[in-house]
């Protein structure tokens, strides 16, 4: 073993703590987005992780239904606050940091979120403000699904329902 080998295995060991930190991240956003779903009376069909990508399948949103809608757009943006609890609790982020690093990881969220707006009855701060309560009120859920569903690549939708 040379000189250099060790620092070679701890770039590694730190290259692959990283990436299993980002897995549990995601995790823990799309496990957000079903309990944000559950919350709203949304049927969730599964969540899974695959290939660096995280998926919560649900049932169709009736735009016509209010109350749908509003837990909707909740749901919409539990990713987002997930992922940011997870961040702050497990790194020490503050809470505002770690929102906004969240939103970056949720570019996608806020778009369907802004699209979706229109059809809310509430400003933009009380949908966020619910989306946070809803998951730090679950958070020991989270907490076992996400590593769950980093252990089995897929929840089924009657973890939630």
């Amino acid at each position: 073993m040379g000189l250099f080998s060790s620092a070679t295995r701890e770039q590694r060991a730190e290259r692959q703590q990283r990436e299993q930190e980002a897995t549990l991240t995601l995790a823990a956003h799309e496990v957000g987005h079903a309990i944000g779903c559950a919350a709203a009376g949304i049927e969730v069909q599964h969540v899974r992780l695959a290939g660096g990508r995280g998926e919560c399948s649900h049932a169709d949103i009736d735009l016509a239904d209010l109350h749908k809608v509003d837990g909707a757009l909740v749901m919409t943006l539990a990713g987002w606050a997930a992922a940011a609890e997870w961040v702050r609790r497990h790194h020490g982020m503050p809470r505002s940091t770690a929102l906004s690093w969240a939103k970056d990881g949720s570019r996608a969220d806020w778009a369907e979120f802004r699209r979706m707006k229109r059809y809310g009855s509430h400003s933009d701060g009380w949908y966020e403000r619910e989306a946070q309560k809803l998951m730090r009120a679950n958070w020991s859920r989270i907490q076992r699904y996400t590593r769950e569903l980093v252990r089995t690549g897929r929840l089924p939708g009657s973890h939630f329902n």
